[in-house]
């Protein structure tokens, strides 16, 4: 017998010690597939009402409120999705993971085939969930929230970039690419290169000129490494053969690879066995290394975000009519402005990049030389602010990319200035206005970023100082947010250079607050709340949590909703803002240069270890970020069919609201991302409550981000 038939048949064993009664039925051959469905839609409907009504409630409709949400415990929420599954027994769905091709949910079909003993097409990943929610409706499995304590001893595992023995082996790792450094820029044969050597100079002096030059930005942006065998290379040769062989693939792919010196240096390239803590820089590796997935898909990659994709004239998917392609928008009160400069690139590219759609069609790239602006883009700037000028809604400008600091300090302030301007105009067209045709002020401006982690360098004295200046000047035309985003996902990508950078923007005025993007490393247990941790102690608030979003690209480094879920229930729950606080942390953001106090005093205040005002979200085709979701099948390999509900606490354009569920096949099984776990070295037991996560309730808004902001 094979492992594949040994495991179901001691997983059906399971079943019919956890459950009988369920059993039973499945196994009664006097009732056909379609019997036995409205027999257990009839059971099913009579426990819940009976024994779990809030459940009910939830599931009829007539109670699905956040708090109603959290009322329900395992058990219940067990019946719920045992409902959803019957609901939608032999429905076809398309799945992006497989460019539209529909997939049919039949679990009650499937696992009957499994319990009689028949042939099956289904995978041992689907019988074991099946096994799980078994086992869940009989109440044999139940949900055990852990205590402080636990997630506190799990927040201990995990480094971060600021403790000593972290700066010690990283500061060995930035000697040995120094010298690599060194080496290149002797053998250099480009005249005329601002990074050269003077006739002469000693091995020593060479050192130290590359040292001095370590701390400017575009020394690593002009060294910055492109190809695989180079990356390798400044890796002190420790990738190992499969993974060198896909970087390769991808690199004749056109995939680009683009790595600075100092984010290579945060890289662990000593042998598992004699690292102090074997793992801990895996979350880094995942921005690294690319998947076979993504080598594979790279050039039929469809955009995941549909309302990124507009043509002129024409509404996009969430019906705004868009004025060029700098502009993205999704909601009414909040655009993406992406600007036709520099930062049209970043300072590296993350393997799960949201824009890999743009990187793929060469509209995003590292040609930094080709992406300075051209002559008409002071013309197209103009435009696209008269958009955000001539909208009754817009009041909240995120200017991304790419990145926002990989424009030029130049570039950014004629930008800043614009949006100063357009501000400004649009008070004044106000005037002309009756009260009930007041278009809505510019109130909000954000910077999105990840260049305090690939390039802390780049935030410079010059850069701080034209956006202090904004800062100051903004505040005349009633914008009283000022924000920078930032994207760390690990407490190891904290370092004293990235807690520099982050100085420097606090003290020009700019709160800084962060997305995490939560894949299967940044996922670990403890992960993520130490991460909320360490970025407190410099004064960055965590927003967002994203679970990676995309289709096939990404199933390497996708971490299922249930985990997402149980990471909110069970682990940022700890760092909870009481209710009491609210009005005090309303004031935050606007009082940037005391953040790190301002923080201390809540955590201090209530004696927990980090404040997680960010919500743990998905975000969705179409229709933005949200988290309220029922998992109403699962296919035959055990991936999860999830039903999304948009965000109902913020408002939407009308074919949002009007467009209802949106539903996401996952890419991987609940089984397939525990063991990924477990290659990393993780006890998959202290994941075992995952299975019960079938629903989730998306948190409200902070207060600390709405300020006096409505």
């Amino acid at each position: 017998m094979n492992t594949h038939n040994e495991r179901i048949t001691e997983l059906v064993e399971r079943m019919k010690q956890d459950n009988p009664e369920v059993v039973a039925l499945f196994l009664d051959r006097k009732l056909d597939d379609a019997a036995l469905v409205s027999r257990l839609r009839e059971h099913f409907s009579a426990v819940m009402q009976q024994h779990y009504p809030k459940a009910w409630a939830y599931y009829t409709g007539e109670e699905q409120t956040e708090q109603d949400y959290y009322k329900l415990m395992s058990t219940s929420m067990a019946h719920l999705r045992m409902m959803d599954y019957l609901d939608h027994e032999g429905e076809a769905f398309e799945d992006g993971n497989l460019h539209g091709r529909k997939v049919v949910s039949q679990p009650i079909t499937l696992l009957r085939k499994v319990l009689l003993g028949q042939d099956c097409s289904c995978s041992v990943d689907f019988v074991e969930d099946m096994a799980h929610l078994l086992a869940q409706l009989s109440g044999v499995e139940d949900r055990d929230i852990p205590p402080r304590s636990k997630v506190l001893e799990w927040m201990e595992r995990h480094p971060s970039g600021l403790d000593q023995p972290v700066i010690a082996w990283r500061a060995k790792n930035k000697e040995r690419i120094v010298e690599l450094l060194v080496e290149r820029i002797e053998n250099q044969t480009k005249a005329g290169s601002f990074y050269h050597f003077k006739q002469g100079m000693t091995k020593i002096e060479k050192r130290k000129q590359v040292l001095l030059w370590w701390k400017e930005d575009r020394f690593h942006l002009h060294f910055a490494i492109r190809s695989a065998d180079d990356l390798n290379r400044y890796l002190d040769y420790s990738m190992d053969e499969k993974t060198l062989g896909i970087m390769h693939e991808a690199e004749q792919k056109g995939i680009p690879i683009f790595a600075t010196p100092y984010f290579l240096s945060l890289i662990d390239t000593r042998p598992l066995e004699q690292q102090e803590r074997a793992h801990s820089d895996e979350a880094i590796r995942s921005y690294l290394f690319y998947s076979r997935d993504l080598v594979e898909e790279f050039g039929s990659i469809v955009a995941w975000e549909k309302e990124d994709i507009a043509k002129p004239g024409e509404p996009n998917a969430a019906g705004w009519l868009l004025p060029s392609h700098n502009v993205h928008r999704r909601y009414p009160n909040v655009a993406i402005f992406i600007p036709d400069t520099m930062g049209r690139a970043c300072g590296g590219l993350c393997s799960y990049c949201q824009r890999m759609y743009d990187f793929q069609g060469g509209r995003f790239n590292f040609e930094l030389e080709k992406l300075r602006p051209k002559k008409s883009w002071k013309e197209q700037l103009a435009l696209n602010m008269e958009y955000f000028r001539n909208d009754p809604y817009l009041w909240d400008i995120l200017i991304t990319g790419g990145d926002a600091f990989m424009s030029s300090v130049k570039s950014l302030k004629t930008i800043l200035d614009a949006v100063l301007t357009m501000a400004a105009q649009k008070i004044e067209d106000n005037k002309a206005r009756s009260l009930e045709e007041q278009y809505a002020p510019m109130r909000r401006v954000r910077l999105g970023t990840k260049i305090p982690v690939y390039l802390p360098q780049r935030v410079t004295t010059e850069l701080a100082q034209v956006l202090a200046d904004f800062k100051k000047e903004a505040a005349m035309v009633g914008i009283d947010q000022c924000v920078v985003q930032t994207h760390v996902s690990s407490a190891m990508e904290v370092t004293p250079e990235t807690k520099k950078a982050v100085r420097r923007l606090l003290d020009a005025g700019w709160a800084v607050t962060n997305q995490e993007v939560f894949t299967v490393a940044a996922s670990r247990r403890g992960h993520s709340a130490k991460m909320r941790k360490v970025l407190n102690d410099i004064g960055v608030l965590p927003y967002y949590n994203f679970s990676v979003k995309g289709f096939k690209e990404n199933r390497e480094l996708f971490s299922t909703n249930a985990r997402s879920t149980q990471e909110q229930v069970e682990e940022s729950s700890i760092g909870q803002i009481a209710q009491r606080y609210h009005a005090t942390i309303r004031t935050f953001m606007k009082d940037a240069q005391n953040m790190v106090e301002q923080i201390d005093s809540i955590r201090q205040g209530d004696e927990i270890p980090f404040i997680s005002p960010d919500r743990n979200t998905l975000n969705l085709p179409g229709v933005g970020k949200s988290n309220t979701y029922r998992t109403i099948g699962i296919t035959e390999d055990g991936r999860r069919i999830l039903r999304f509900e948009f965000d109902h606490t913020r408002p939407h354009s009308k074919v949002i609201e009007d467009m209802g569920f949106v539903i996401v096949i996952e890419s991987k099984s609940i089984a397939r991302y525990l063991n990924q776990l477990s290659e990393m070295g993780e006890n998959v037991s202290e994941y075992d409550t995952i299975w019960g996560y079938s629903a989730g309730s998306l948190e409200p808004r902070s207060p600390v981000f709405e300020g006096t902001t409505k």
